[in-house]
């Protein structure tokens, strides 16, 4: 079940990284977080197989787009990608790429 969330929670975040990447200069803004709610609630009525998972998470997963959006707006954070199924082997901050170190408790940062 928990697999289901994670699945529905990563087909939100890449809908909305979708959207954002389709804006061009000329264009209204890219939805923001309550449109993207409202679009969600549209989406669940239409399709069961998302009406099964949870709204809760599902919802999350559009608030942390929209934190991880204000970051990457702030400088501190690279834009949000494409989430995938498997686990999330680099973490960007600014403009320094960090990957995991052989310890496996700590983050090695190349400028």
């Amino acid at each position: 079940m928990l697999r289901e969330h994670c699945g529905h929670a990563r087909f939100v975040w890449n809908l909305a990284v979708e959207q954002h990447q389709l804006w061009r200069p000329g264009r209204k803004n890219a939805p923001g977080y309550l449109e993207q709610c409202r679009q969600l609630t549209a989406a669940r009525r239409e399709h069961a197989w998302l009406r099964v998972g949870s709204q809760m998470v599902q919802q999350q997963a559009l608030r942390d787009f929209a934190r991880a959006m204000a970051n990457f707006f702030g400088g501190t954070h690279c834009r949000p990608s494409w989430r995938k199924t498997e686990v999330r082997l680099t973490k960007c901050t600014s403009s320094r790429v960090q990957y995991p170190a052989a310890d496996g408790g700590s983050w090695v940062i190349l400028s």
